[in-house]
């Protein structure tokens, strides 16, 4: 993976310039956020900086074996930072503070923006942005090596976090040579697969099986071939589960052989969150959720609108 070698030295004498630095993950974060936002905090600790990992939605338990993630800020209320990084965000909004903070996206600030997602509309002052990377991690990887900057095990353990997630235990169609290579170096430098493979894929609360026993329940094939599934805020409440539990649930939805590509809506708090998968290298979801203001990936992408689910029960008569 080659890097813009004078993005990289402007973002290396910003670093260097700092004593306090702002790490923002997106909004419900994932594995690739987490590991990105504290793969740099452990960097920036060995280098005696004052790193800041700080998150509008609180991290699910499942991430406890993450380095430095008990000193993570739950909202951020203030930006007084000398140097701020937002980290796998492919939109302004997925922050969650683009609107109580909008000259972090103005360029008039030290914001160095580090992302994966071809939607990504370069919002930083310095951005790293490449969309064939399987990660955000594998970038921020290739930035530490290329600048000489602190690669250890703490570090190694965050960056891996985000391939193992972004890549579905490296199963997704965006693990190529590169994403194992990189993640084979990462193994060399001491990082610890077994807790996280342990805890993200192989930890499941009853709760999270209860919920996705209604998702699978809820599933469908469209006469189009889609593959679609709903889950209420009262599958939400009965289950007793939270949000985050639907992680992972998507892959087993887009498993349906011969689907064009599958959906899940989720309701939660008077919005409806779509999450789009597809194995067919004929449909790019990216486009279908930008219809609705989202985006991601080719074979992976979400929206969310306002609204709610409502059922809808629809009869038609055909030839026999």
């Amino acid at each position: 993976m080659k890097l813009d070698k004078n993005e990289l030295m402007a973002i290396k004498t910003a670093i260097d310039k700092a004593d306090t630095i702002l790490l923002i993950p997106h909004k419900s974060p994932d594995g690739d956020t987490i590991g990105s936002a504290f793969g740099l905090y452990n960097a920036f600790i060995e280098m005696g900086k004052k790193p800041t990992v700080a998150c509008v939605d609180e991290p699910a338990p499942v991430f406890t074996f993450i380095p430095g993630i008990e000193t993570i800020k739950i909202g951020i209320d203030h930006i007084d930072y000398d140097l701020i990084i937002i980290v796998d965000a492919g939109a302004v909004h997925l922050t969650g503070v683009h609107e109580l903070y909008p000259t972090l996206f103005d360029k008039s600030r030290e914001v160095v923006n580090i992302d994966h997602h071809p939607t990504n509309d370069l919002y930083g002052k310095y951005n790293v942005v490449v969309s064939t990377a399987a990660s955000t991690t594998m970038i921020i990887y290739q930035m530490l090596v290329d600048l000489n900057l602190p690669l250890s095990r703490s570090v190694s353990t965050c960056l891996l976090t985000g391939i193992y997630t972004d890549t579905g235990s490296f199963m997704h169609s965006n693990t190529d040579a590169k994403t194992l290579q990189i993640a084979a170096r990462l193994l060399a430098r001491g990082a610890n697969l077994r807790g996280i493979s342990k805890e993200i894929f192989n930890t499941t609360k009853i709760s999270t099986m209860r919920l996705w026993g209604r998702v699978l329940k809820n599933t469908y094939r469209t006469s189009e071939g889609v593959t679609m599934s709903v889950v209420t805020q009262k599958d939400f409440n009965e289950c007793g589960a939270a949000y985050d539990e639907m992680s992972g649930v998507v892959d087993y939805v887009n498993a349906v052989p011969d689907s064009l590509y599958s959906v899940i809506l989720t309701e939660r708090q008077g919005v409806v969150k779509g999450s789009l998968r597809t194995l067919n290298d004929e449909v790019d979801v990216s486009a279908i959720a930008s219809d609705y203001g989202g985006g991601g990936h080719t074979k992976a992408a979400g929206f969310t609108v306002k609204g709610r689910l409502e059922k809808e029960v629809r009869w038609k008569v055909i030839d026999c």
